[in-house]
């Protein structure tokens, strides 16, 4: 009777290896899926900003991300105040699908002006993000500086306008924002 059942513990053993064996694949499987970043559908971000000839059109890029918009200058001081914030913003949640877009409205055909001013700035802040620049107000659209700079747009994942600020916001109020959407 002990042969019998030491027989068939034996028969066993291979099912039960190949169970753990077949375990363990679709456990490496599942976390190999899970590990894996889907690759970024946004543009890549250019250390020189762009000239583009509309913001609505260039936005349509980064739609099903929730975005930043924010219209800015180069000679602004509170624009200036919140590129760091920005920065952060974007190392914090972009894997999250959230970006930021900035667009200058540092004058194009000016001497010393557009890429030859935004290009350094972008340069010295470190910026992180996709910076715009346009050569009128005309590219702006639907997205007007308001009475002033920075005048920031927050747009959700289908590209609808959810918050517009003028002047300078705490850091604490976009990533607010940004939470919401996500």
């Amino acid at each position: 009777m002990a042969s019998k059942s030491r027989g068939a513990n034996k028969s066993k053993l291979p099912i039960m290896a190949m169970a753990v064996v077949i375990i363990l694949v679709a456990l490496v499987g599942v976390a190999w899926m899970y590990g894996k970043k889907e690759a970024s559908t946004m543009p890549p971000v250019s250390p020189t900003p762009l000239t583009i000839a509309s913001v609505e059109q260039s936005l349509e890029a980064y739609r099903g991300n929730v975005v930043i918009l924010d219209i800015w200058a180069t000679w602004c001081g509170p624009c200036i105040k919140e590129i760091p914030d920005f920065i952060q913003l974007r190392e914090k949640y972009a894997s999250q699908g959230f970006e930021i877009v900035g667009v200058s409205i540092d004058p194009i055909a000016q001497q010393g002006g557009g890429a030859a001013a935004v290009a350094p700035f972008m340069k010295k802040y470190n910026i992180n993000y996709p910076i715009w620049m346009i050569n009128d107000a005309a590219a702006l659209g639907q997205y007007p500086m308001g009475q002033g700079i920075p005048t920031t747009y927050i747009l959700d994942r289908n590209g609808k306008v959810v918050q517009k600020y003028i002047g300078a916001r705490p850091m604490s109020v976009f990533e607010n924002d940004i939470k919401a959407l996500l």
